[in-house]
């Protein structure tokens, strides 16, 4: 008999040893590789209580991001501007610009913890290893999903091939672009922002880094 609580802590261990092979390092509910291209990160969701045929259930799944290195150092750069509290590299969230992350939707589903009517306040033990049996496969896809965002002009290319991108995405474009220097393709990209309410800190971030490189 497990109560929910002491069930998720263990699904979250089996996650982390799990994520390992695949150099992830933390602990519950967040799991980061840093690299050279950026930081993979594999996450517990948030969990949803509800209530189904008069029972609690418990609801989580999985998530991940990448954050390429270009994009913290904007997010690093645009704190220290304002003044806020440096970001630690373990915390990077991310543009958070590609829905699901790119995810097969079944790799999105929640899992379910019900409660047993017949041992009240403890977890439906097939439900625990149900969500056991998926777990590897879901963690396989979640973690190379991540790390693959990191290979390079991975996360650009997909950005780029976004339909209809809104400015917050043309903003993630331009960072990005910007690492392989002033050409064409930055110019075009910094055109659908000029004039663009709300974009003044990524034009001065990449108008910086431009004179950098022609400096270098």
């Amino acid at each position: 008999m497990v109560k929910p609580e002491s069930a998720l802590r263990r699904l979250m261990r089996d996650t982390g040893k799990l994520l390992q092979p695949y150099g992830f390092e933390g602990a519950e509910p967040t799991w980061v590789r840093v690299l050279p291209g950026g930081v993979a990160t594999v996450a517990r969701t948030r969990t949803f209580r509800t209530f189904t045929g008069g029972r609690q259930v418990l609801r989580f799944g999985l998530g991940a991001w990448a954050t390429p290195a270009a994009w913290q150092e904007f997010r690093m750069w645009r704190s220290e501007r304002h003044g806020l509290r440096p970001l630690a590299i373990e915390a990077a969230a991310g543009p958070g610009l590609l829905p699901g992350e790119g995810l097969p939707a079944e790799s999105d589903e929640l899992w379910s913890l019900r409660l047993d009517p017949y041992q009240p306040g403890h977890v439906q033990p097939e439900d625990i290893d149900a969500i056991r049996a998926e777990l590897p496969r879901r963690v396989h896809a979640h973690a190379r999903r991540a790390l693959r965002l990191l290979e390079p002009d991975s996360y650009l290319e997909e950005l780029l091939a976004q339909p209809n991108p809104r400015i917050d995405t043309w903003e993630a474009i331009v960072v990005l672009l910007a690492e392989h220097g002033p050409d064409a393709r930055l110019n075009a990209a910094l055109d659908r922002l000029r004039d663009q309410p709300g974009t003044q800190d990524v034009m001065e971030f990449i108008a910086a880094r431009t004179l950098s490189s022609r400096s270098a």
